[in-house]
C-alpha cells in the first residue's frame, strides 16, 4: 500500500528535508557548463526530466517530453523557469517596481525569488493542495471564479495550467479581468507544433486515457498553433517571445533552456 506521506509532513519538514537532499545533489553534480539563476549554483549538467510517451512525440509537443539537462540539481527549476527567469530579468521591471503578483499553482523557484523581492506583493493559489507541498501563503483557488476584484494585479504568472482546466476560456477571461490595465501575464502551456487547433475530447476523463491521448493523466487537451488566439478572444493581446531567435543578451547556452520555447505574454 502507497503511503501518502506528504499528506502528513508539515511544510516547514518537508522543505528541510528536501533542502538536505538538494545540497548532496548540488555537490555531487557540481561544475561549470550551466547556471541556474534561481539558486546561483552551476554544474556540469542538469539533471534529465519529463515524460517519455509516444503522443509528446507523435505531436511534436514542445514544452513537454523527457529532455536531458532539464532539472537543477539544486532548487528543481525546469527548464521552462529558467525560460521565464530569462524574460523576468530583461524585458520586465518586476527587480525594480512595486507589484502586485498572482501566482498561480506556484514552482518553488519562482515563489522563492518573488517572496524575497521587497517590492513585490505575493499573492498566490492553486486548485488542490493535496500531494503538494505549499506554505501558508498559498491557498485553495478555482481559476475559473477567482476570488479578487476588477482590475488587481499587475502581474500573473500562470505556467503550465491551462492544460489542465476544463473550462479554460472561462480561466483566461478570468485572469484578463484581474489583470490590471497596462499589465502582463505569463501565460505558458504545452503546444504542439503541427496542429493547428487545439485539440479537445471531453469524452477522454480516465487518467490512463489522458495519458495515452494528451501526453499526462491530468491534462484534458493539447494545444494547437491558436493558443495566441484564444487569449485574445479572453481580451488579451498576446506578444511572443524567443529568446535565441531574438538574440536576447546573456548566455542563453548555460541555462539549458529549450530553443523551441516561445514565450506567450499577454497584455491588458
Amino acid at each position: 500500500m502507497k503511503i501518502p506521506f506528504k499528506k502528513y509532513i508539515p511544510f516547514w519538514l518537508g522543505k528541510k528535508l528536501r533542502g538536505g537532499l538538494q545540497k548532496i545533489s548540488a555537490l555531487y553534480y557540481s561544475g561549470g557548463t550551466y547556471h541556474c539563476p534561481y539558486c546561483n549554483n552551476s554544474f556540469r549538467k542538469f539533471l534529465p526530466g519529463g515524460f517519455d510517451l509516444p503522443v509528446l512525440f507523435e505531436k511534436q509537443i514542445v514544452g513537454a517530453g523527457y529532455r536531458l539537462n532539464n532539472v537543477c540539481p539544486r532548487c528543481y527549476s525546469l527548464d521552462r523557469d529558467r525560460l521565464i527567469y530569462q524574460f523576468l530579468r530583461e524585458k520586465t521591471n518586476l527587480f525594480t517596481a512595486k507589484l502586485r503578483v498572482l501566482h498561480v499553482a506556484p514552482e518553488g523557484c519562482i515563489r522563492a525569488l518573488l517572496t524575497s523581492l521587497p517590492n513585490i506583493e505575493y499573492h498566490a493559489g492553486v486548485k488542490y493542495l493535496e500531494g503538494y507541498y505549499y506554505d501558508q501563503q498559498t491557498h485553495l483557488m478555482d481559476i475559473t471564479s477567482i476570488p479578487y476584484g476588477d482590475d488587481e494585479f499587475d502581474v500573473i504568472i500562470c505556467n503550465h495550467v491551462l492544460e489542465h482546466i476544463i473550462e479554460d476560456r472561462t480561466a483566461m477571461r478570468e485572469l484578463f479581468r484581474v489583470l490590471k490595465p497596462g499589465g502582463w501575464a505569463i501565460l505558458q502551456v504545452p503546444i504542439s507544433k503541427i496542429l493547428p487547433e487545439t485539440f479537445e475530447d471531453p469524452s477522454v476523463t480516465l487518467p490512463e486515457e489522458r495519458e495515452r491521448v494528451f501526453g499526462q493523466f491530468d491534462h484534458v487537451r493539447i494545444y494547437g498553433q491558436d493558443y495566441a488566439t484564444r487569449l485574445e478572444n479572453a481580451g488579451f493581446t498576446v506578444k511572443i517571445h524567443n529568446p535565441i531567435r531574438d538574440n536576447w543578451p546573456g548566455d542563453l547556452a548555460a541555462l539549458a533552456i529549450n530553443p523551441e520555447e516561445n514565450l506567450y505574454i499577454a497584455y491588458k
